[in-house]
């Protein structure tokens, strides 16, 4: 007799004993993040022929010789996502994965964004392994999702540097009523040095010259900063700039018909000198800021283009991955790209524990680019995409991997009871 029901048996024993593991793995990951499930897929094992025998309809007579384990595929299928408040975790809605480096260089994938700051101020997975992006900047210091990859570098105390004032603007009036013999109308704004130092520069203006019906059509102006604030110091005002407004019988700028310059040389701190460009008209309308009506002279809008240095007080992250840190001196700056990679074939990824994946020949090469491009997802910011495990499908495939089980062990069982009752005959 034969004994291949034994082995056909004993090869389902493996098996599901292998599925139930798979299963076991993936509860035991019900809350893992980025967890992506696995599922067990089976194969027979090669059948046996009788050798050319046929039966009347010419098949060809054979039998199984059980079943084997095919291979374990990972269930790439979007988890849930839930929201966490935290800046540095993310999640990807879609296709795609972290790109992560470890010490050694060697790259690694992930769909867990759950994400830290390390002493250094690397952004980290828990495993210690860096998170990649793009941080090259253009002129304008905006981010190009484009290049080599880099680290996530954001250390603590990070400054955004200062920046000189270079336009500024006021919207003012200068009182057509005004007095030839009244002192100058004088008011001040604050503008900034190339080290960052704030400084009054106060706006003299003295009426010149009258319409025939006696209001004031030309005002002298002039830019003054103390002589202290100055390279040579010294004492009392220095004029930095100074020129001439015309007004029209309506109190509308005539003359000049540009913009005005106020060269400052450099500064006592050491900061290197600069010019100011002084804006007399609007730059979106082209409309005059500066007007002479018949009512008192008033400051009522300032505009200046320089600032302090600035200390990094938060960061946001939108859909594309993009890393933007805001200042204490209002300004932004745009700090890294996340990138996302994505794959022909995810399912041929190795696992490499930590959540982790490498790439391998079945994968394909990592097509890595900007979140939301190329069939690549978005990112989620301040959220986690958790386990994409079904405990319902996993307790229902349970069930059936433990009657396969026990239906093999009955074969076994029945094939030694079989054994057994041929042997018998023979006493």
């Amino acid at each position: 007799m034969s004994f291949s029901s034994f082995y056909a048996g004993l090869t389902g024993l493996k098996t599901y004993s292998s599925s139930l593991g798979v299963i076991g793995n993936n509860l035991a990951n019900l809350n893992t993040i980025g967890y992506k499930s696995g599922r067990a897929q089976f194969a027979e094992l090669v059948s046996q022929a009788f050798g050319t025998a046929t039966n009347g309809a010419g098949n060809v007579l054979q039998a199984g010789l059980g079943v084997r384990l095919a291979g374990v595929q990972s269930q790439f299928s979007q988890g849930a996502l839930q929201a966490t408040g935290l800046v540095t975790d993310m999640a990807i809605q879609g296709n795609g994965f972290f790109v992560l480096r470890d010490a050694n260089g060697a790259r690694m994938y992930t769909r867990a964004g759950n994400f830290q700051f390390d002493k250094d101020g690397y952004l980290v997975n828990p495993a210690g392994h860096r998170v990649q992006a793009y941080t090259q900047r253009d002129a304008l210091g905006r981010i190009q999702p484009s290049g080599d990859l880099g680290d996530v570098l954001i250390p603590l105390g990070l400054q955004s540097d200062p920046q000189a004032t270079g336009v500024m603007r006021m919207l003012l009036n200068l009182d057509a009523e005004a007095d030839l013999a009244a002192p100058p109308f004088a008011t001040s704004m604050s503008i900034y040095d190339s080290l960052g130092a704030e400084h009054d520069l106060t706006m003299r203006f003295t009426p010149q010259d009258t319409n025939a019906d006696g209001t004031i059509d030309q005002w002298l102006w002039e830019a003054v900063l103390p002589a202290s604030e100055l390279a040579g110091g010294g004492t009392g005002d220095t004029v930095v700039g100074s020129g001439t407004l015309q007004f029209d019988g309506t109190g509308q700028l005539v003359s000049p018909t540009t913009d005005q310059s106020i060269s400052i040389p450099a500064w006592a701190n050491g900061a290197n000198a600069q010019t100011v460009t002084w804006q007399l008209f609007d730059p979106d309308s082209g409309d005059p800021v500066v007007t002479s009506y018949a009512k008192s002279s008033v400051l009522s809008d300032t505009f200046q283009d320089g600032f302090p240095p600035g200390e990094l007080q938060g960061l946001s992250v939108d859909a594309s991955g993009l890393i933007t840190g805001t200042f204490s001196n209002g300004q932004t700056q745009e700090l890294a790209q996340v990138a996302v990679a994505n794959f022909n074939n995810p399912g041929g990824l190795l696992k490499a524990g930590d959540n982790e994946f490498v790439a391998t020949v079945g994968s394909g090469a990592a097509v890595i680019g900007e979140a939301g491009l190329g069939g690549r997802g978005s990112i989620a910011a301040q959220a986690l995409e958790l386990s994409n495990v079904d405990i319902t499908e996993q307790f229902t495939d349970l069930i059936i991997a433990e009657r396969g089980y026990q239906s093999n062990s009955r074969v076994i069982t029945t094939t030694d009871e079989v054994v057994q009752e041929a042997l018998s005959i023979k006493r």
